[in-house]
């Protein structure tokens, strides 16, 4: 009957009937982005907090996009560069030239210039205002006969906007995760360091789903790896600050990570909250986990609780049609998780024991042909965009909306 019950709350929690409850997040600030802007138009990009605003940035038809957005939505300093279609990537970073934030560095595998069969890491970089794109350099190089099919990329940026960085593995046994971090002009002589090595080979664990994560510095990625002892996942995170000091920290889960569909933040108090596609018991669901650090500052050891099937497939109509948590954010003691759906992204949001609390967001789209979501976590608020596709009559135009998206820390 618990779960019966649970799943008609959660029903009507998603289609926004039945409730009189007051939404459990608001949306501050709403902007359409030019409609003469190319990369308005990109449908997939990268949002990356640099500096006091935003770095956007996207590849389409061999044209790599990008721009600076500031907090309000106002979108400046758009230019491009050409990038023939790399064989990985690319994906995006942002480091300091002049002012925080004002480089684009775009990171992609290409065909090896000095290797038959192989691949090299580029980074091009391009300063605003600058006419043209700065020659590549190459950070690294895969080894002759690698299916790029198991190359995973990431790369990000310090929420300073002072340095970038790049991450990078193969996923073939004993091969860990490499990183570098990025300074200006991505000119760097720096040696890679490492993630999830081991001095045997054979020790590295099964990596999967490298991704940047949000931690406060802004500097972190994560990948989730197989629980030695089970079949659920242990979710991995490595926060870097600028000087080079590492945090690695492991997250164990008493589900199974599907898809890859994993995102984290940060909590003002300290914790850290994730959110995700797992799998229990042959239920697949979107899942939270949370966990909060040690009350005896001697001790290393926090306490991670994993919330199974807050919101199971059959709500959207079977594991096929589950949406992509697009982030996860808190508000007080409550857990925030953005949905990415075709009709528009959702915001629901749950006490720390999976318990609804305060009625769903749906964020705005004409016709429900919304796009991915990318979005950058804050302690005062989630910033996200996202493109729709309007339809007037025969014609469709692409709408690009940013939105800051405010949760209080209680509800009445």
């Amino acid at each position: 009957m618990i779960k019966i019950h649970l799943g008609v709350v959660l029903a009507s929690l998603l289609l926004g009937c039945g409730s009189d409850a007051p939404p459990g997040a608001s949306v501050a600030v709403d902007k359409t982005l030019p409609s003469d802007s190319l990369l308005a138009r990109v449908q997939n990009v990268s949002l990356i907090r640099a500096g006091d605003g935003f770095t956007l940035a996207g590849y389409d038809n061999g044209q790599v996009r990008w721009g600076r957005l500031a907090l309000d939505g106002t979108l400046t300093q758009e230019t491009s560069f050409a990038m023939a279609q790399p064989v990985v990537g690319p994906v995006f970073a942002a480091t300091k030239k002049t002012t925080p934030g004002d480089q684009l560095v775009a990171l992609a595998f290409v065909n090896s210039a000095t290797v038959s069969e192989g691949y090299d890491l580029t980074a091009t970089v391009q300063t605003v205002g600058a006419a043209a794109s700065a020659a590549s350099v190459a950070l690294a190089t895969l080894p002759a006969g690698t299916d790029p099919r198991t190359v995973q990329l990431a790369a990000g940026a310090a929420a300073s906007g002072n340095v970038g960085y790049v991450a990078w593995g193969i996923r073939v046994t004993g091969i860990p995760i490499s990183y570098l971090t990025l300074p200006a002009d991505a000119l760097t002589t720096a040696t890679p360091s490492t993630f999830l090595g081991a001095d045997v080979p054979a020790n590295v664990p099964a990596w999967d789903c490298l991704a940047p994560q949000g931690r406060s510095t802004g500097f972190s990625f994560g990948a989730v790896t197989p629980h030695p002892s089970s079949v659920t996942s242990d979710f991995r995170t490595l926060e870097i600050d600028e000087t080079g000091n590492a945090i690695d920290m492991t997250y164990q889960l008493t589900v199974q990570i599907t898809n890859c569909r994993i995102v984290g933040a940060p909590t003002p108090a300290g914790n850290y909250f994730m959110a995700f596609q797992g799998a229990l018991n042959g239920t697949t669901a979107i899942d939270f986990a949370t966990y909060y650090a040690p009350l005896d500052p001697k001790s290393s050891t926090g306490t991670v609780t994993t919330q199974p099937s807050v919101l199971p497939s059959a709500l959207f109509g079977g594991p096929l049609n589950m949406p992509r948590p697009a982030w996860v954010s808190s508000a007080g003691g409550d857990v925030v998780i953005g949905l990415e759906r075709k009709s528009g992204p959702e915001v629901v949001r749950f006490t720390y024991n999976a318990v609804p609390h305060g009625s769903t967001l749906k964020l705005r789209s004409v016709n429900g042909n919304a796009g991915p979501v990318a979005a950058w976590v804050g302690d005062d608020a989630v910033y996200a965009t996202y493109t729709d596709q309007v339809k007037s009559g025969s014609a469709t135009a692409t709408n690009r909306y940013f939105m800051r998206v405010d949760s209080p820390a209680s509800l009445p």
